[in-house]
């Protein structure tokens, strides 16, 4: 722990395998209010996260507050890494999804790398998951691998959003704008409002006014990419930061090179709109702890559900995800079930309600047990 001016640091190594150490930093800002996680992978930022705190939490409190949430975070990563080990030999492919799906998120991409390969192998024809192991290729640039595998993607499912638009960023990586263009408008026709695919394809639009690749797409730049920018503002706010402002004066100077690497490190300030990380927590928690499971972690799950379909009440995956609580919930409550009629039973072995009770509740039981194992295995 260090200590600087009223700030409080601590730092952490944690090794995931013998090619991957990353190092965790948290820090107290006492000018912002502000507590900040940030997680490096061979010195280089993958992952921020932060938390804020009232002015008048000083002192001890403040270090004490500083220290839990870097234990926090520490744990968070240690235990997806004890997991990932714990699972390595299963053949349930929507565990390795999520499993690569939480190193994703972290910016840990030779883990997931490592999960989405063993769910492709498991599953050969899964769309899902050819696009979330070629975001892993991206991220420790495996440009040729990404590309392949993407396209595989599409070949099974040509009205996926996403892979398209993933497929878009690999061409950007090879400088391919034009091949870049064409697979960002397919996002944004396939969907409308995909604020990301439409900031890409501006992103795209400065990069071949850089490299000079298509005449014809660098007529009239900044009417063209300030088009895609727009309408990705007005989808998600947040794409028009510091980073954004900066690159709009260099566009408008025809500085290209400069407007790309502005508008590139912008674009990564930026989550999703449709990112919700605590269902993916959800699902990594209800994995870890499958035979202790509290009905009370549950039902707050089902809460926060609630609360971002008033939001989002046209997301579909958002009502899948409620209607996968509620089987949770029902496999907890029959547990409870069983063992209510199973104490029964021990008081009085001769209880015939109970004893046809508890094999009722038995049947639905394996019943609620194989709909659980289809969603979360």
């Amino acid at each position: 722990m260090g200590k600087n001016m009223g700030d409080f640091i601590f730092n952490d190594i944690i090794r995931a395998n013998q090619n991957s150490e990353y190092f965790l930093k948290t820090a107290n800002s006492e000018y912002e209010n502000r507590i900040v996680s940030s997680f490096f992978r061979n010195g280089e930022l993958i992952d921020t996260q932060f938390k804020d705190y009232d002015e008048n939490v000083k002192g001890e409190r403040l270090l004490q507050e500083t220290r839990t949430f870097h234990d926090e975070k520490r744990a968070e990563v240690q235990s997806l890494l004890s997991l990932s080990e714990k699972m390595r030999d299963t053949d349930q492919v929507e565990t390795k999804n999520l499993l690569g799906l939480a190193f994703l998120r972290r910016g840990m991409y030779e883990e997931a790398v490592q999960e989405f390969e063993e769910a492709a192998v498991l599953d050969k024809d899964n769309a899902l998951i050819y696009n979330n192991l070629g975001r892993s290729y991206l991220g420790v640039d495996k440009i040729t691998e990404a590309t392949k595998v993407l396209r595989m993607a599409i070949k099974l499912r040509s009205q996926f959003a996403d892979v398209h638009n993933n497929l878009g960023l690999a061409y950007l990586k090879k400088n391919q704008c034009k091949k870049a263009v064409d697979c960002f408008d397919k996002a944004v026709e396939i969907n409308q409002y995909y604020a990301e695919a439409f900031y890409n394809l501006g992103l795209a639009y400065v990069l071949n006014a850089y490299k000079r690749e298509d005449f014809n797409l660098s007529v009239n730049c900044y009417v063209k990419v300030m088009e895609c920018m727009e309408k990705a503002i007005k989808i998600n706010p947040a794409y028009r930061n510091e980073h954004f402002d900066r690159a709009e004066a260099m566009l408008r100077n025809k500085e290209f090179e400069q407007a790309y690497s502005e508008f590139d490190k912008g674009r990564r300030y930026v989550a999703p709109t449709t990112d919700f990380p605590f269902i993916l927590d959800f699902y990594l928690r209800v994995l870890h702890a499958e035979n202790k499971l509290k009905s009370g972690m549950v039902l707050r799950h089902i809460k926060q559900l609630e609360k971002n379909l008033k939001k989002h009440p046209s997301y579909a995956d958002l009502y899948n995800h409620l209607g996968v609580a509620y089987v949770i919930l029902s496999k907890i409550i029959n547990n409870k079930a069983s063992q209510q009629f199973h104490k029964a039973l021990e008081i009085n072995p001769d209880f015939i309600r109970a004893k046809r009770n508890q094999r009722l509740a038995e049947y639905d039981q394996k019943g609620i047990q194989l709909l659980f194992d289809a969603i979360l295995k």
